[in-house]
């Protein structure tokens, strides 16, 4: 009956910073804001939208497994060390990062609270 993934939403605190903060360190392009600044749609060359939800509470797009916090979101790169150090760089706490026989694994924390997974598969 379904068909595709049309977009994902998360939940952020401060629309416009998440916004230029998505674009300028994780690449996505803008694609559209709400007449109210409620939200916005990000995109990224490949793979259903990013839709932004400013919200008042404490939500985050995270859930919990055996005790561990999981992302819910997990995108693919060829350029995981170079996003490592970017992120590190402006002081963006990583809470995995390491290759597990099939690829390396990043995980880390976004400015909202959002755990994000990125994963580099190693060429078969």
């Amino acid at each position: 009956m379904l068909e595709k993934l049309e977009h994902m939403q998360i939940p952020v605190k401060d629309l416009s910073k998440s916004v230029e903060w998505y674009v300028e360190h994780l690449g996505f392009s803008l694609r559209g804001k709400s007449e109210r600044d409620q939200h916005a749609f990000l995109t990224l060359p490949e793979g259903p939208m990013l839709m932004l939800w400013e919200t008042k509470d404490e939500s985050k797009a995270n859930f919990i497994h055996n005790g561990q916090l999981m992302p819910v979101l997990l995108y693919r790169t060829q350029h995981i060390h170079q996003l490592h150090e970017n992120l590190k760089r402006i002081d963006v706490e990583i809470t995995f990062f390491q290759d597990e026989g099939f690829g390396w694994v990043l995980k880390f924390i976004d400015l909202n609270g959002n755990m994000w997974g990125v994963i580099q598969l190693h060429d078969l």
